[in-house]
This record gives C-alpha cells, sequence and structure tokens, in this order.
C-alpha cells in the first residue's frame, strides 16, 4: 500500500476545509440575504397596508353609499401609493362584495363579479390577472379593516436579481478563493515541513560511523525542536550503548584470552617430551583453575545480561538484614584467618527491610570479598544502619582507598584500578558491577566514601519494610529497577 506524503495530506485537508468553510460562507450570505430582503418586502406590504387602512378611515365615503369609485380626494391619496393593490368593500346582503378601489399598478381588465369571494378566492383572482404563470414570483398581503378588505401586491423580481447576482458571484469567487487558498496552504505547508525535512536529512546521514552528529537546534518550531531534542537524546544513548558495547567487546576479547592463552600454554607445556606424572597433574590443575575462573566470568556476564535485560528474578519480600549482614560477617572472619585482618561487627539488633535476601547476600559478599582482597594490613568492619525510610549495610576497610575521579567508573565492567593486582585476586572486574545492579533491581542502591591512602566504606541501602509488608512479591528486574 502506497502512503501519502504528509504534505499532500495537509494540502489536500486544507482545501477541503478551505472550500467546505467559502461555500457555507457564500450560502449562508445568500440565505441570509434572501431572508433579509424577504422580510424587507413584507414589512414594506405592512406599511402600504397600514396607509391605506388609515386614509380609508379618513376618507371613507360619509354617506355610506356602496360606489365603486372611491371619493376625489381619497384617490388621488391612493394613487401615489408604493406597491399595486386592490379594495374591496361588502356590498350588500350574501356577503357579496364589489370592488372599491384598483390602484393604476395592477392590470387593465376589468374585475367583475366578484361574488361572496374569500379572501383566499380574491388573492387567487388578483394573482391570476397579474400573472398566469409564476405566481411565486409575487408576495400578497390581506388586511381586513372593517367592510373594507385590503390586498397589496409586490414583486420578488428586485429580490430574485439580486439572489441570481450573489449566486453568480459565489460560483465565480468560491472556486478563485479556495484556488488561492490551496496555493498559500502548499506554500506555508512546505514551510512548515522544511524543519522536519532537515531532522530527516540529519537522521538519514547518521550510521555507526556518526554517532556523533547531532540534529541541530532551535529549528524554529517548537514541536520540531522538541522532536530534534528527543533524537539528540536518543542518539546520545545510543552513542553511550554503542561506545559501552565496543568498551565490553574489547574488554571480553581480552579477558577471555588471557585464560585462553594460559590454557593452551599449559596443554603444550604438558604434551612436550619428558613431562612426569606429577608435572602433568600440576598442569592439569592449572588448567581447572582457569577454566572455573573463565566459567565464573561467563556467569557473572550472563547475570548482568538477564538483569539489564528484566529476566533476572528479584523476590520483594521482608527479611531481617542484620541477620544476612552476621551470615557475611562469619564469612569474612573465615576468609581472613591466615592473614593480619581484623574483621569487626556492628549488628544493632533486627531490621527488617524489603528486597531479596539471596540477593542481598550476594551483594553483601562482593562487597567484603573486595574488603578483605584489597586491605593488606588493618581490619575491615561490617555493621547495620537505619536512616529515615532506608536501612543500610556498612562495609568499611583500611585499604589503599579510591580516588574521587574513579568513584563512579569502579561500577563499569571489566574495572580493575590495578589490572595485576586484580588478576593475581582472581578478580575479571565484574563484582562491583553485579552489586549495583542487584541493589537497583531490589529499589536500593550503593553509596561510597573513599579517600586515597584512608580506606573505603560501601554501603548497601535497602528500603525498609512497614509494618503492613508481609506479601511475598516477585517481580523481574524492569519492574524493580530504581527511577
Amino acid at each position: 500500500m502506497t502512503e501519502r506524503r504528509l504534505e499532500a495530506q495537509l494540502v489536500a485537508g486544507f482545501n477541503r476545509t478551505v472550500w467546505g468553510a467559502v461555500a457555507g460562507y457564500a450560502l449562508l450570505v445568500i440565505v441570509v440575504f434572501g431572508a433579509v430582503s424577504e422580510f424587507g418586502l413584507r414589512r414594506s406590504l405592512e406599511h402600504t397596508a397600514d396607509v391605506i387602512e388609515s386614509l380609508l378611515g379618513l376618507y371613507a365615503d360619509p354617506a355610506g353609499e356602496p360606489t365603486t369609485v372611491a371619493p376625489a380626494m381619497l384617490a388621488d391619496q391612493l394613487v401615489g401609493m408604493t406597491h399595486a393593490f386592490a379594495i374591496t368593500r361588502e356590498a350588500g346582503a350574501d356577503d357579496m362584495r364589489e370592488l372599491y378601489f384598483l390602484s393604476p399598478d395592477m392590470p387593465a381588465r376589468r374585475i367583475e363579479g366578484i361574488g361572496p369571494a374569500s379572501p383566499d378566492a380574491m388573492r387567487d383572482l388578483l394573482l391570476a390577472e397579474i400573472s398566469d404563470r409564476a405566481r411565486w414570483r409575487y408576495v400578497m398581503l390581506h388586511r381586513k379593516s372593517d367592510s373594507f378588505d385590503i390586498y397589496v401586491v409586490a414583486s420578488r423580481a428586485t429580490l430574485a436579481a439580486g439572489l441570481l447576482l450573489l449566486l453568480t458571484a459565489a460560483a465565480i469567487l468560491v472556486p478563485v478563493t479556495a484556488l488561492l487558498a490551496r496555493r498559500r496552504a502548499r506554500r506555508s505547508v512546505q514551510a512548515a515541513l522544511s524543519p522536519l525535512r532537515q531532522v530527516g536529512a540529519t537522521m538519514r546521514a547518521i550510521g555507526p560511523e556518526e554517532l556523533d552528529l547531532r540534529v541541530d537546534t532551535p529549528t524554529g518550531q517548537a514541536e520540531v525542536t522538541e522532536l530534534a531534542d528527543s533524537v539528540n537524546r536518543m542518539l546520545e544513548r545510543v552513542e553511550r550503548a554503542h561506545q559501552a558495547l565496543d568498551a565490553f567487546t574489547g574488554d571480553a576479547s581480552h579477558e577471555l584470552r588471557t585464560p585462553l592463552t594460559h590454557i593452551r600454554a599449559q596443554a603444550q607445556w604438558a604434551q612436550a617430551e619428558g613431562r612426569s606424572g606429577v608435572e602433568m597433574r600440576e598442569a592439569l590443575g592449572a588448567i581447572e583453575k582457569e577454566i572455573e575462573r573463565t566459567n565464573k566470568m561467563v556467569e557473572d556476564l550472563l547475570l548482568i545480561a538477564r538483569g539489564e535485560n528484566g529476566q533476572l528474578s528479584v523476590d520483594r519480600r521482608p527479611f531481617d538484614l542484620t541477620e544476612v549482614a552476621a551470615e557475611v560477617y562469619e564469612i569474612a572472619v573465615a576468609m581472613s584467618e591466615s592473614r593480619e585482618l581484623e574483621i569487626k561487627g556492628d549488628m544493632n539488633g533486627p531490621l527488617q527491610v524489603v528486597g531479596d535476601p539471596d540477593r542481598t547476600r550476594h551483594v553483601l559478599f562482593n562487597l567484603i570479598s573486595n574488603a578483605v582482597r584489597y586491605t593488606a594490613e588493618g581490619a575491615v568492619s561490617i555493621a547495620v544502619r537505619r536512616t529515615n525510610d532506608l536501612g543500610g549495610v556498612e562495609v568499611r576497610d583500611t585499604g589503599p582507598g579510591i580516588g574521587p575521579e574513579h568513584t563512579e567508573r569502579i561500577f563499569d565492567r571489566f574495572c580493575r584500578l590495578e589490572a595485576s593486582r586484580s588478576r593475581a585476586h582472581g578478580g575479571a572486574g565484574l563484582g562491583l558491577t553485579i552489586a549495583r545492579l542487584l541493589a537497583e533491581l531490589q529499589s536500593g542502591r550503593i553509596t561510597v566514601e573513599s579517600h586515597p591512602g584512608s580506606g573505603s566504606t560501601f554501603t548497601l541501602w535497602l528500603p525498609v519494610a512497614d509494618v503492613g509488608d508481609g506479601v511475598h512479591d516477585s517481580s523481574t528486574a524492569t519492574a524493580a529497577k530504581l527511577a
């Protein structure tokens, strides 16, 4: 199906609107003109009838004798009337009527034998005398005044001529106006769509290698500028995602290449002649460790991918944060047995929060593992805290600390401020990424306070459970993400 261009649709719609408006206006003018003219004509007939009635009262035959000709003074006055008219009068018994006066504008034929004619019959008789056809062209007013009946007649010829003139003007002006409006509408629509075309041209020019291009703003139109701003924000997100993908691809390739190279080297060394059974077992053990490390990294990457794509299930239910923190504290104590490192705990009683205890345990384990790994000497402490409507677990160490310029970057994938040292500890730089992701999936967050040489403090915050919280809610990553 071929779609019409927006310009053609707007021009066609505007053209239909103009045609309808102009034709409707012309029709309204014609109708109003006809109604006003008809009203004016009837008012003129009423006025003529009023004058005739008043003259009849002043100049009627004082003797009251039936006559066919009005007195001379009355006749002189009646002759000057604007419209054609006729006057009848009762003529004795049986409601017989006689023609009392006939204006010179009426047909010259003599009207005789009226008889007991009703007003309607008299009307038809007079109209027949005026014209045998097209009686609609005349309007007649009948008025009874004592023994007299007054009939005033006027022609609609002037009204018809005016209407014909209006119709002719409308037939000429309406198409001309519509055509001029269509031409103007096309220019206006083209001018209005010009910024939109520029946005489209810029978008078509943007490819994978031109993600830094942006649509120029302002465009001159508020709606198009809003669209351009939205497109620019989308391009910024796409560019960041593309950069992150490139970085992730490079980092993942590097991280996978290292263990694979190590495995290959161990395998080649073990295959060399003269290797003893002990040396073979050592080589296989090294290969097994690299495979475990690689498998752990792949599992972490899959967990991050599922979490970011809304496919990771996270519980939403009340649990005791202190109990989970105590379990992690015990793990930290076990991890530091062979090292000169003091592990401190400050639990401060039960604290009910809303979240997933297993995911929370995973987050705290990552935080405490980093603290124990990178603190050569001194102390690592874990404490439960509460502030307003949030409950938190604080993990503090006396390690080397982190510079303020790195506090956000440490949560990126494969971020290791000291790569060689991290690799010696077996880390792939994904622990803090997973920790922040799992915290956000529980409507929580992780805060960092650190200064070089004075250690670091990582705190996991989760919403405190209300008294009425008790319903288990298993939600996906998307539903649980922070606003």
